[in-house]
């Protein structure tokens, strides 16, 4: 990792493998079949690639919806493609400030939080658009089953406790 902020291609590949883990937890927790990733297309960004207009001072990530400029481009399945953005310089600040967590655990938490968001809007009809209010208690929710699905592995729980639904850095 680099002090200016920005992944490494190395930090990039962790967060693949975290990506990959947290992909395979999402889908068995919601008990979907094995071409929910298809059908559920993302992708993930990191803040050198959006600059600052996506950029979050106090979040780890947020959701991007993607629309297909032209209606032809579109996938028949897949109106809109899903990003994941993470804000590498508050990722990496926060694995500074602590040493009982790593770049793969934490990217596990914040990965497979995104995941949930994108399978609920995707599978579940949630709201994408929804006010204040009702984001805030999808948050809570997410959070909850993020508790959940990663409940039991060591290096995560105290993620979890330590980043409960009631912070603004876990979305």
């Amino acid at each position: 990792m680099r002090a200016v902020g920005y992944f490494t291609p190395s930090d990039r590949a962790t967060l693949q493998r975290a990506a990959h883990l947290a992909e395979g937890l999402t889908q068995r927790f919601f008990n979907l079949d094995r071409g929910v990733w298809m059908r559920n297309p993302y992708a993930l960004f990191t803040r050198r690639e959006v600059g600052k207009t996506l950029f979050h001072d106090d979040a780890f990530a947020n959701i991007v919806r993607i629309e297909a400029s032209h209606p032809l481009a579109r996938n028949i399945r897949a109106k809109s493609l899903y990003g994941i953005v993470l804000h590498d310089p508050n990722i990496l600040l926060a694995l500074l400030r602590s040493s009982r967590h790593d770049l793969w655990a934490l990217g596990l938490f914040i990965l497979t939080h995104e995941l949930i968001h994108i399978v609920r809007f995707r599978e579940f009809n949630v709201d994408f658009f929804a006010s204040s209010v009702e984001r805030d208690e999808e948050e809570r929710v997410v959070h909850s089953m993020t508790r959940e699905i990663l409940a039991g592995i060591s290096p995560i729980d105290h993620i979890i406790d330590l980043y409960n639904c009631q912070s603004p850095d876990t979305n």
